[in-house]
């Protein structure tokens, strides 16, 4: 916005006291923001700018192997059309898990995941975070993890389609 732009439209916003809180906050980190109104132009500006530069979103998602399929079919209903599925190993919480072979024990540092890939855009974002939520989760330690960033590009090889034109 230029300094030149004149101020004259009013918008109410209705808004919890924790959002003020958190407004406030990050206004005193920053040194020229005087009120709190000032405080929420910005950073409404910088979300517009941000989903400029990133209109499309990569969902990175690390499942139990069991419920992949579940998974796949809620994103197959939302009509996404492409996944990359690798399986992976690691650990969080549990800290791996004890398994039992020939009448031995064994402690398993890593668990077996898979970790799904999807890359859509910015206003599927959140049905696709909530059908992987429904299908993988159990309410137990181990559910998995989704990772959500923001996606400046994407090229289809074959014809050079460029961003959401690419995702189809």
């Amino acid at each position: 916005m230029s300094d030149d732009e004149k101020l004259d439209q009013r918008i109410q916003l209705v808004a919890s006291s924790s959002f003020g809180r958190d407004v406030d906050e990050w206004r005193r980190g920053q040194q020229d923001l005087p009120s709190r109104s000032e405080a929420i132009r910005r950073l409404v500006y910088l979300g517009l700018q941000h989903e400029q530069e990133h209109p499309m979103r990569m969902i990175t998602a690390i499942v139990r192997p069991h419920r992949y399929e579940a998974v796949r079919e809620a994103l197959m209903k939302l009509g996404v059309s492409g996944i990359t599925a690798t399986q992976v190993q690691g650990f969080g919480r549990q800290r791996g898990q004890t398994e039992f072979y020939r009448g031995n024990e064994y402690q398993v540092a890593e668990v077996p995941k898979i970790k799904l890939e999807v890359a859509v855009s910015s206003g599927m974002a959140e049905a696709v975070i909530e059908a992987i939520s429904k299908a993988a989760g159990s309410g137990k330690i181990g559910d998995g993890k989704i990772f959500v960033s923001g996606l400046s590009e994407v090229v289809r090889i074959r014809t050079g389609e460029r961003d959401e034109k690419a995702l189809d």
